[in-house]
C-alpha cells in the first residue's frame, strides 16, 4: 500500500514509517510517576477539606469579579497563593480519580471479560471507594476534638497506601491511571506551581496606577495565569472519569509493537515537512496569533453595527500590535470570563464583519453564491431509523416516493446571489462556487466580439451572443464541507485556502453552507448536504452548464464527519430506494482532514487529553459543540453521525478512495487514527471481499486546523492534499 504514495508527497516530505512511537501521550518526556510520599501523612483531612473549600471559594470569586480582584484584591490573592500547597491539591484530585475509577469498576468493568490478573487491582479500587465514602462521611462533620481528627487520619492512611499500590501496579487499568497522573503533573500541576512561585515574589502596591506601569504588566500576567490554572483544575472534575477510563483496546492507547499496529502500519504514513525547523517556528507564531485573536474579539460586541464593528476591530488591531503585553492580558481575561456559548457570539461578530474580511482574501476570477432548492425527501430521524433497520435486514423496504419538502413544488430551482423572501429560505441550501475562470449559468451568454455594440449602431441586426459551455477540467468537481464544530463557520471563513485550491487545481469548488447547531441539530445539516449534492447531480448540467462526471468530497474537522456521513447515506439510499436515487454519481475520493469520527465526548483517547490544555479545543467547548449537534439523539450505532460505526452493509458497497489527514499534536489525532484502523482491519479480515483503498497521513508537529492556519501550513497541506487529488485526476 505504501508503495503507491504519490510522487508529490515523496518529493516534499520526509517519510518516517519506522519507530512511530505512538501511544499514550503527546510526548515521551514525562516525569516519573509519583512514588510513596511519607510527607503526605502530615496532611490531615481537615487540611484537605480546607484546601478544597479555599480552592472553590477563591476561584469562583475570581471568575465572577476578575477585574475587581486584579485591581483591588491583589494582596488577598497573593496571600491565598502563598498558602496554597500543591501537594495537597494533587492528592485531592487523585482521590477524586480513585472514586471515579471505582464507579467504573462497578458499572462497566465487571460487565466485560475479567482477567484474573486484574482482580487485585479491582480490589484496590473497591477498597479505595469504601475509604473515600468513609472519608466523605467524616469530613462533613465539624472538627471539635482531637479524637475525630485522629479518626479521620486513620481512615485516610489506608487510602494513601492503596493509592501508592495503584501507582505501582502493572495491569492495564493501573497503567492508564499512572499515565493520567503523569499528564496532570507535566501539563498542569508543575506549570501551576511555577506560576505560583513567581506570584509569591510579586511586590504589592495599592496605588490605583499599579497596573499602568509596564514594569508591573508581567505581574498582572502572572496573576491571570494563576487564575487560569485554577479554572482548568476546577473544571477537570467534570472530565476526570472519562479521561481516567480510556479504553485499553482503543488503537490510540496501544503500543506500536502490538498486533493491531502491525497491520495499521501498512496504511499509515508518518511524514515530516522538509522545512521542519521553520515549521516549529511557525507553530509558535500561530499559537501567539491565536491568543492575539482572542484579545481582539474580547473587546468586540456581537450586537454592534457592521461599521462600528469594523472601526473597533481596526482600532484594537493597532492597539494590540503596539502593546503585546496588553494582548496577552486581555486574551487571558477572555478565556477566564467566557464559556463555550461565546463561540456562537464569535460567529455572529464574524457575520457582521464578513464584508471587510472578504476583501483580505486571495483573488480569484470567479466566486458566486447561489441557493438551490431542496427537492428530495428530507433526511430526518424517522427516515434514519428506517435506514438503520433496512441495513440490518430487520424491516421491508418501506419507501414513499411521494414524500417531498412541503410547499416548495412551485418555487424556482435556484436563486442567484440572494433570497428576498425569508419565509422560503429554509427550502433552499446555500452554495458558494469558486473557480479560476469565469463560469456561465443557464441563459448567461458571452458577447462574441467587442465590436458587436458598434455593429448594432450601424446595422439594424440583433445583438449576436454566444452561449458558452463551461470548460471543466476532466469533468471533475470538488465539493467541500467546512468544519466549525457543527455550530459555526461557513465556506467564506475557509476561503483563504479554498481559493488557492481552486486556482491551483483548475477545477471548480462548491462549498455547501449547511444548517448549524444548536438551532438545527442532527440530522438537519446532513439533510442540507444530501439535498445540495442531489441538486448538483440533477441540475448542474442544465442550470450551471457543468457536465459533471467525477466528484471529490472534502471536509475538515466536523466537515470530515459530515463527508463520511453523507457518503454512507448515499450508499444506503441507493439500495433503499433505487428509483428515487436514479443513476447517482458517487464520489471517487474522500478527503478527510482531521475528522471527528465519534460524536461522543465521553469516548476519550490519549490525543483528546491535549484538549485539557488547548485554548480553543478545550473540553467545555468540545462538549458544547457535540451536545449542540447531537442534542437528544443517542443512537451510537448510527454510521451517518459516527463514522467508526460503519457496518458491513456499507463497507461491502464502498468503492471510493479514502484519505485521512491529521497532525501528531492534533486533539482529534486518535479520531482519524481510529477510522484508519477500522478500515485497515476490515481489509485484513475480509481479504476475499471488497478492499477499501484507504491511507492515513500523520503530519509531525502539526495541530488541529493546519490546512487553514497561516500560509506555511497551507502550502504544506496543498502539497500533501493536491498530490492525492492529482493522482485521481491522472487516472480519469
Amino acid at each position: 500500500m505504501l508503495d503507491n504514495i504519490p510522487k508529490g508527497i515523496k518529493d516534499n516530505f520526509l517519510i518516517v514509517n519506522k519507530n512511530i512511537k505512538y501511544p499514550t501521550f503527546p510526548d515521551k518526556d514525562f516525569i516519573n510517576s509519583i512514588s510513596e510520599d511519607p510527607i503526605f501523612e502530615n496532611y490531615i483531612e481537615k487540611n484537605i477539606k480546607a484546601a478544597i473549600d479555599d480552592f472553590n471559594k477563591n476561584f469562583l470569586y475570581c471568575k465572577d469579579s476578575i477585574i475587581e480582584i486584579i485591581i483591588k484584591n491583589l494582596h488577598d490573592m497573593q496571600e491565598y497563593c502563598s498558602k496554597l500547597n500543591l501537594k495537597t491539591v494533587k492528592y485531592i484530585f487523585y482521590f477524586y480519580i480513585n472514586e471515579k475509577l471505582a464507579k467504573f469498576t462497578e458499572n462497566k468493568f465487571l460487565k466485560m471479560p475479567l482477567d484474573l490478573n486484574e482482580i487485585s487491582f479491582d480490589k484496590i479500587i473497591t477498597d479505595c471507594s469504601q475509604s473515600v465514602k468513609k472519608f466523605d462521611e467524616l469530613y462533613k462533620k465539624e472538627f471539635k476534638t482531637e479524637k475525630e481528627v485522629d479518626e479521620l487520619k486513620q481512615n485516610i492512611n489506608p487510602l494513601i497506601k492503596k493509592y501508592n499500590s495503584l501507582l505501582k501496579s502493572e495491569n492495564e487499568l493501573g497503567n492508564i491511571f499512572v499515565r493520567m497522573i503523569k499528564f496532570l503533573n507535566k501539563y498542569f500541576l508543575i506549570p501551576f506551581q511555577e506560576e505560583i512561585e513567581k506570584f509569591k515574589k510579586i511586590s504589592i502596591f495599592y496605588e490605583d496606577s499599579f497596573f499602568s506601569s509596564k514594569k508591573n504588566e508581567e505581574n498582572e500576567i502572572t496573576l491571570l495565569n494563576v487564575l487560569l490554572y485554577l479554572k482548568k483544575l476546577l473544571s477537570m472534575d467534570m472530565y476526570f472519569y472519562d479521561y481516567a477510563i480510556l479504553d485499553k483496546e482503543d488503537v490510540g492507547n496501544l503500543d506500536e509493537n502490538s498486533e493491531e499496529w502491525v497491520n495499521l502500519k501498512n496504511y499509515l504514513v508518518r511524514i515530516i515537512p522538509k522545512n521542519a525547523d521553520d515549521i516549529k517556528k511557525y507553530i509558535t507564531e500561530s499559537k501567539n496569533n491565536l491568543k492575539f485573536g482572542f484579545s481582539l474579539v474580547s473587546n468586540l460586541q456581537a450586537d454592534n453595527s457592521s461599521f462600528w464593528l469594523a472601526y473597533s476591530g481596526l482600532k484594537n488591531l493597532a492597539y494590540y500590535k503596539s502593546y503585546k503585553n496588553q494582548s496577552i492580558i486581555d486574551s487571558t481575561k477572555f478565556q477566564l470570563t467566557h464559556g463555550p456559548e461565546r463561540l456562537l457570539d464569535l460567529y455572529i461578530i464574524f457575520d457582521k464583519f464578513k464584508y471587510f474580511y472578504s476583501k483580505t482574501l486571495p483573488s480569484i476570477e470567479y466566486r458566486r453564491k447561489i441557493y438551490v432548492k431542496k427537492e428530495m425527501p428530507p433526511i430526518n430521524k424517522e427516515l434514519i431509523g428506517k435506514l438503520l433497520k433496512f441495513m440490518k435486514g430487520e424491516s421491508p423496504n418501506e419507501v414513499n416516493n411521494n414524500e417531498t419538502i412541503s410547499n416548495n413544488n412551485d418555487l424556482p430551482l435556484m436563486f442567484k446571489d440572494k433570497i428576498v423572501d425569508k419565509k422560503i429560505k429554509r427550502n433552499y441550501v446555500s452554495l458558494t462556487i469558486l473557480n479560476k475562470e469565469k463560469l456561465y449559468f443557464k441563459n448567461e451568454h458571452k458577447e462574441e466580439s467587442i465590436f458587436y455594440p458598434f455593429l448594432n449602431i450601424f446595422q439594424k441586426v440583433e445583438k449576436m451572443k454566444l452561449t458558452m459551455k463551461n470548460n471543466i477540467k476532466k469533468n471533475t468537481l470538488l465539493i467541500h464541507i467546512h468544519g466549525g464544530g457543527f455550530i459555526g463557520s461557513s465556506t467564506l471563513i475557509h476561503e483563504p485556502y479554498l481559493r488557492k485550491w481552486a486556482n491551483n487545481l483548475g477545477i471548480p469548488i462548491i462549498g455547501i453552507n449547511y444548517s448549524l447547531a444548536p438551532k438545527y441539530p442532527y440530522p438537519e445539516g446532513l439533510n442540507d448536504l444530501y439535498q445540495a449534492y442531489m441538486w448538483i447531480l440533477r441540475h448542474s448540467k442544465d442550470e450551471l452548464n457543468m457536465d459533471i462526471k467525477h466528484i471529490i468530497l472534502s471536509g475538515d474537522s466536523a466537515g470530515g464527519n459530515l463527508v463520511f456521513g453523507l457518503y454512507n447515506l448515499l450508499i444506503c439510499l441507493k439500495e433503499f430506494d433505487p428509483k428515487l436515487m436514479g443513476d447517482i454519481i458517487f464520489p471517487e475520493l474522500l478527503l478527510l482532514e482531521y475528522p471527528v469520527t465519534y460524536i461522543n465526548v465521553n469516548n476519550c483517547s490519549n490525543s483528546f487529553l491535549l484538549s485539557l490544555n488547548d485554548v480553543v479545543f478545550n473540553p467545555p467547548n468540545m462538549s458544547f459543540s457535540v451536545e449542540s449537534y447531537r442534542y437528544d439523539y443517542n443512537n451510537d450505532d448510527d454510521p451517518f453521525i459516527n463514522c467508526i460505526k460503519i457496518n458491513d452493509f456499507l463497507l461491502e458497497r464502498m468503492r471510493c478512495k479514502v484519505r485521512i489527514f491529521f497532525g501528531s499534536s492534533d486533539v482529534l489525532r486518535d479520531d482519524g487514527l481510529r477510522l484508519l484502523y477500522l478500515l485497515s482491519k476490515l481489509n485484513k479480515d475480509n481479504k476475499d471481499k471488497n478492499q477499501i483503498d484507504v491511507r492515513g497521513y500523520d503530519v509531525i508537529y502539526f495541530w488541529h486546523g493546519f490546512i487553514e492556519i497561516d500560509e506555511p501550513y497551507q502550502e504544506i497541506s496543498r502539497k500533501l492534499i493536491f498530490s492525492e487529488i492529482n493522482e485521481i485526476l491522472s487516472h480519469i
